[in-house]
Order: C-alpha cells, then structure tokens, then sequence
C-alpha cells in the first residue's frame, strides 16, 4: 500500500467512526434540564411561571411560551459568579417561603390572582427580586417572540426616514 492510499483510507475511516459517534449522540433527547446542571426541569418551570406572572400571554405570548426560564438557567449557570448564583437560588427559595406563609403552599400550587399579590408583595420586600425580574424581562426581550412579536420587528428595513410616528415598542 503507497502512502496516498493509506491515507485515503485512514481518513474514510476517521469519517466513519466520527459519524458513527456523531448520529449516536445526536440521538439523544435533549431536554433544558439536560443541558443544564444548575437547575432541575421543576426549577425551570418555576421561573417560567413566575415570569409568565411578570409578563402574562395578552395579545401578545408571554414570558412562559418565550422560555424565559431556560434561558435565565442557561445565563445562571455559565454567566454568573458563585456569590450571584447563590444570590439567584436564594431568592427562589424567598419566594417559596413567602407563598408557604402566606398560602401555605409552594408558589406552583398558587392561583394567577395568588402570584400576582404575592410577585407585588415580595418586589415591595425583598430587595433581590429587582435583580430577578429584570433577568425576567431580558429574557423576554431577548427572545424571538419578544424581537418579533413584541416589538415591531422589521426583519428587511427599508429607507431610513427619520420623521416617522413608528416606534419599536
């Protein structure tokens, strides 16, 4: 065997195993919580309730179809540093413990008009929500849903005219 067959040869072989290796882990089911290990699916789910609180569906979808919660997890978890991400955790939990005492049961298990005097009842106490509902608000913005549905999206701009009653928001 000549070298320029051999190395032909390796290199099919190489193409073979990676793609052998590459449809087997394409196979695999990837859920947020897989991708993340920061935060179970509940934790996730939690903060895509509460942003749907802070952003509810109105014309408009909200905070919970855009996915807040996998993002914000996405965001925590590679972005922040150890003192922000207990920061993070703790004021899930202050939530938590908020609707424990004033309902007696967790913040998933609260009625729509239950979160909202809770959501309004711990920005007015706790002062680490605002950090909270801002990553909630970015989260939207940030989304597709809140770059196309929310504003007023324009994916091919025409000729600038800067005299217009048009605003993005």
């Amino acid at each position: 065997m000549d070298r320029r067959s051999f190395i032909i040869e390796g290199g099919r072989g190489l193409g073979a195993i990676s793609l052998g290796i590459w449809i087997a882990n394409g196979c695999k089911s990837r859920e947020a919580s897989g991708l993340n290990e920061m935060f179970s699916a509940e934790t996730i789910s939690l903060i895509n309730e509460i942003g749907e609180t802070i952003i509810p569906a109105t014309d408009t979808p909200g905070a919970k179809a855009a996915k807040v919660g996998e993002y914000i997890a996405v965001i925590v978890q590679d972005c922040y540093a150890e003192n922000e991400k207990k920061e993070f955790k703790d004021t899930l939990e202050h939530i938590n413990e908020v609707s424990n005492a004033s309902y007696g049961y967790s913040f998933m298990k609260c009625k729509e008009k239950e979160r909202v005097q809770l959501i309004s009842k711990i920005e007015e106490e706790y002062e680490g929500f605002k950090s909270f509902k801002n990553l909630i608000v970015s989260a939207y913005l940030s989304s597709e849903i809140g770059m196309t549905q929310f504003f007023n999206y324009s994916p091919v701009p025409g000729k600038y005219d800067g005299c217009t009653t048009v605003r993005p928001w």
